[in-house]
């Protein structure tokens, strides 16, 4: 029986964006008899994708206004926040496919005929990607055939709408210690050999993955926290993938060190 651990990046086409990542993400699942998600992408997707997506929809709200919202993307474009610049730039060219096929006179019928073309281009773009976002959290944990590796020092708390704005947090753990670190501090021989596949590494985060690798091997009594929890990243799936399933994620160039390193598999959808 064929079996696919599923990591954040094919977990968010799945739920989050449109065709064509939808669909492919979604067909590359139906190759395998099981699909495991791991609660850990549930709890990636919030913090990473989907809090881009809120940010983008609250920019929309607030500003009224889809040049003013292109400004703050240029603004943003300019800081180190690139992950967030960049989901937010491909979340406006993802809905743009499902809002650009309305007709003129739709749009009239609805917003009048002194609405500016500004606000309506604005509000079309906001309530698109609402949709998105609720429906993608209310699909998250039916996508797969399980969710597995419960976080029990994780809440799964909805989105929720206030006045306009969605909000998201929590988005992490307020927890001292991760529940995720006595498992993996009772394997330190594997997690040797995922810092060795690091390396100090080119990227900032494969140094901060190698940093914390090193200190949970060296440093076992102190308390993992979720700082380190999340710049563990990818080295989750790779630990906690079954010998028997194969590692299904679109970034296979970080993960196919890792997975190497412990004998696992890893596979584009």
């Amino acid at each position: 029986m064929s079996k696919a651990f599923v990591d954040t990046t094919v977990f968010t086409d799945a739920v989050l964006k449109g065709p064509p990542y939808s669909t492919g993400a979604l067909k590359a699942l139906a190759r395998f008899d099981e699909t495991e998600l791991p609660t850990y992408a549930i709890k990636e997707f919030k913090a990473g994708p989907l809090s881009h997506w809120v940010w983008l929809h609250n920019k929309f709200a607030t500003l009224k206004s889809f040049s003013k919202v292109l400004g703050a993307l240029h603004g943003m474009a300019m800081s180190p926040r690139k992950y967030r610049t960049a989901t937010a730039i491909e979340a406006l060219r993802d809905v743009a496919k499902s809002t650009g096929t309305r007709q003129t006179s739709a749009l009239i019928a609805r917003y009048g005929e002194k609405a500016r073309l500004d606000s309506i281009l604005s509000d079309k773009y906001r309530l698109a990607i609402r949709y998105r976002i609720f429906k993608s959290w209310k699909i998250r944990r039916s996508v797969t055939s399980s969710v597995v590796l419960p976080l029990p020092c994780y809440k799964e708390v909805a989105p929720f709408e206030d006045r306009g704005l969605i909000e998201i947090s929590p988005v992490g753990c307020e927890t001292a210690e991760c529940c995720l670190a006595p498992a993996l501090k009772q394997r330190s021989g594997d997690l040797q050999k995922l810092k060795n596949s690091t390396g100090t590494g080119a990227s900032r985060e494969q140094q901060r993955r190698y940093q914390t690798l090193r200190q949970l091997i060296h440093k076992p009594k102190e308390p993992m926290t979720e700082k380190m929890c999340r710049e563990l990243g990818d080295a989750i799936f790779v630990f906690f993938a079954p010998k028997d399933s194969v590692i299904l994620t679109t970034n296979i160039k970080d993960h196919e060190p890792l997975a190497t390193a412990l004998g696992k598999v890893v596979e584009l959808p």
